[in-house]
This record gives C-alpha cells, structure tokens and sequence, in this order.
C-alpha cells in the first residue's frame, strides 16, 4: 500500500523536462501533420476525442465512494497506479485516425490489396495510423521523450501493446475484433477460467477491457454530449461519407436512410 501511495503521489507532482516538453509539442505538431483533411476524420476529432478520453479517465481516478488508494488501485484493476497505462490511452486518442482517407477498411482493402496483405486484412486503417504514429515516436530526436515515456524494454512493450490494443477497439465494425473483445469480456467477468488465472493476469485483462471501452466511448462521445456538438459532427460525417460516394469510393449514398442508419447506431451500439 505504502509503494501505491508513494507511486499515486509521484504522478500527480511530476513535471516535465524542458527538453520533453519541447518534443512533445515537436511530436504532436507533426502528427496533426499526418492527418488528411476529412470533414470527420481529421486531427480535430482526434482532439475531442483525446479531451473526451481524459475526462473519462480523470472520472475513473477520482471515485469518490473508494476511500483510499490501495482500494482504488484494485477497484480500477490498477489503472490509476500505472501513468505508463495512463499516457498509453491519451497517446492513443491522438493518433488513432492517422492518415485516414475518409473511406471505411473494407474500402481500403479493395482499393489497396497489398495493405490488406500486410495487415491480414483486419483494422487496416487502424494497424497504418499505429504505425505511422509509431515511427515517428521512436525516430532519435524524440529520444528525451522517449526515455520520459519508458525506462526499460519491457515498459516499451507493454506501451506498444497498450497502444496498439486501444487504436484497434476504435474498429467496431470487424467481426472478428469483435469477437475477441466479447470473449475477453466473457472470460474475464463470466468464465470460469478466470478462476484459473493469476490475480494479476485477471486484473490485466479487466484493465484492457476498461481502456477499450473509454475508448471506443470517446470515439463517439460527440453522440452523448450536447446537441449543438451531436449534430456538428454528424453532419461532418455526413459530409465525409457523401463525398467518398460522389467520388466512386463508396456505392452507397449516405443520404438513403441516413435517419435510420443513426437510430440504429443508437440502438446497437450507443
């Protein structure tokens, strides 16, 4: 208990170098480089999206009907101990729809065969935004931000797969990331075979299915906030999808059941 409050302490008092912050900011400047100029899917989603992810984090690290920080360290399966996680999720949201073409994957794979081949394809546009965002991150002058981020191998793996485990949830379409998100989910709050597993190894995956789902919640969090912001951007979207239709890269016209499609994406998925 005394590490977690000494770890919980540390988080909230740490300041940056001089040297990281400039390369942060050298970092986010050039990713809002990378993305296209969608109506939807461009690098003013990604900063409501990284705002919405961060209050619903902030929501998560501040309940107040848990009394001390070890008990929120096991109620959060050890989310609010672990600022590597934390980052992981903001880093996530910033550069989840990197070099979006406005298009959906199965649009991509058709119009793309070989990034179809190199990502199997699943979460083509998902699996490309990673690693685009990725190589940038580990090019040498990011180095200072780079050793602020993760001290050891290890913390660069667990990042890298944080990461990659959240930009993938934004693909709500796959069936098949969708099945494996519905067993992790199964297995870690109704399986039997959770029994079988190390405390740790529970509190892992329940900790990745919390993180998908702050996610995937900010993704659309524009659905559930006021009504000036819903329909700004939906008629963005709105916009992004007839314009891959007028363009030949969609044979669907959005504006066919447009008022269905959003009652139904309510229904299902909101």
């Amino acid at each position: 208990p005394e590490d977690l409050i000494r770890i919980r302490e540390l988080h909230v008092s740490v300041e940056l170098d001089a040297v990281v912050m400039d390369q942060l900011r050298d970092y986010v400047t050039t990713i809002s480089s990378f993305y296209r100029a969608n109506a939807f899917h461009n690098f003013e989603h990604a900063n409501h999206v990284t705002q919405s992810v961060n209050k619903l984090l902030k929501r998560v690290k501040e309940q107040d009907d848990v009394d001390n920080t070890f008990d929120l360290h096991h109620y959060t399966h050890g989310i609010t101990s672990d600022p590597l996680t934390q980052f992981a999720i903001i880093f996530s949201a910033l550069i989840h729809d990197v070099d979006h073409e406005g298009v959906p994957n199965a649009q991509l794979i058709k119009e793309k065969p070989h990034i179809g081949v190199l990502y199997q394809n699943r979460s083509v546009a998902e699996q490309n935004s990673v690693e685009l965002a990725w190589e940038l991150l580990m090019e040498p002058n990011y180095e200072a931000l780079q050793r602020c981020i993760y001290a050891t191998d290890a913390e660069l793996r667990q990042f890298r797969q944080v990461v990659v485990n959240i930009v993938v949830a934004t693909d709500i379409f796959d069936p098949g990331q969708k099945a494996l998100r519905n067993q992790r989910w199964e297995k870690a709050f109704h399986n039997e075979s959770a029994l079988l597993m190390s405390p740790e190894d529970v509190a892992d995956l329940k900790a990745t299915i919390v993180l998908e789902h702050l996610m995937q919640a900010s993704d659309v969090s524009h659905t559930m906030q006021h009504w000036h912001i819903y329909t700004k951007w939906n008629e963005r979207l709105f916009r992004e999808m007839y314009a891959a239709y007028e363009s030949g890269r969609s044979p669907k016209d959005p504006s066919l059941g447009w008022y269905k499609g959003e009652l139904w994406f309510f229904d299902n998925y909101i």
